[in-house]
């Protein structure tokens, strides 16, 4: 096993929890995905590298190291995994749902996912709860077992609250000021920058429906150079140096940074 020192960057509400790892399907690509839960609390974490190839370093009390490469884990709402599985047991035909047993997902291991994995997921009560209440149809056949279907309003209307345009993150404001002078179409814009952010965390199905909430956003045109300025914003060099889902280091590894992420 290797020595070299790495560096675990989490929020600071979680830097001393036991984190379990999960393998669950990304809500955007459905490709197998590493997450870190933090059950006591109900915190689910999602990994990502941030690659400097070299051209950065960390220096610390004592100690140099030439990767200057970071694992991240920062928040990320349970929902959207949620609405991913659901989704995927729900869909019927078209538009069409039919109900589920919801625990049936604790049997399923597959190349995207185990059933440990979804176990820990749906053993986070509140979280269940507010998943079902949010995105779904729920019935109770018996005390001990409730199914579900996806209610397509109730979930347009949790997107929909997802893309308030004061939630923009402050380091995009700048990129969408300088678009345009005209209040109207800034307003779009701050809504369309949401939109996509979220829609980094859907299928294909709910970001066809959801642009279709905001009219498909035919007001305002495409903009290379914003969509430059908006990755640029969240990449310290290039978008390749970020790797979504890449599992960080083991737990055990050695904590040699700590900062809090706020999602």
């Amino acid at each position: 096993m290797s020595d070299e020192r790495r560096i675990i960057v989490v929020p600071i509400q979680q830097s001393g929890c036991v984190l379990q790892q999960l393998r669950l399907p990304h809500p955007h690509s459905g490709k197998p995905t590493s997450y870190y839960a933090d059950a006591e609390n109900e915190v689910l974490l999602e990994a990502a590298t941030v690659d400097m190839d070299g051209r950065r370093s960390w220096l610390g009390d004592g100690w140099v190291s030439a990767n200057g490469s970071a694992s991240l884990m920062t928040p990320i709402d349970p929902l959207f995994i949620y609405l991913g599985l659901l989704t995927t047991m729900s869909m019927s035909s078209g538009d069409e749902w039919k109900y589920v047993d919801v625990d049936s997902l604790r049997l399923e291991t597959n190349d995207t996912m185990d059933a440990m994995s979804v176990g820990v997921l749906l053993d986070m009560s509140r979280v269940r709860s507010r998943a079902l209440n949010a995105l779904c149809d729920v019935r109770d056949i018996s005390s001990d077992m409730q199914v579900a279907k996806i209610d397509p309003t109730k979930v347009l209307s949790w997107l929909r609250r997802k893309c308030d345009p004061s939630k923009l993150p402050k380091v995009l404001e700048s990129s969408v000021a300088d678009m345009t002078v005209d209040a109207e179409l800034a307003r779009q814009a701050r809504q369309r920058e949401m939109a996509l952010l979220v829609s980094e965390y859907l299928s294909l199905y709910w970001t066809t429906k959801l642009f279709a909430e905001f009219g498909g956003f035919t007001q305002v045109s495409e903009s290379e150079q914003l969509l430059v300025k908006r990755v640029q914003a969240v990449a310290f060099d290039a978008p390749e140096s970020y790797v979504q889902g890449v599992a960080s280091p083991n737990a055990g590894s050695k904590l040699a940074a700590k900062q809090e992420v706020r999602s």
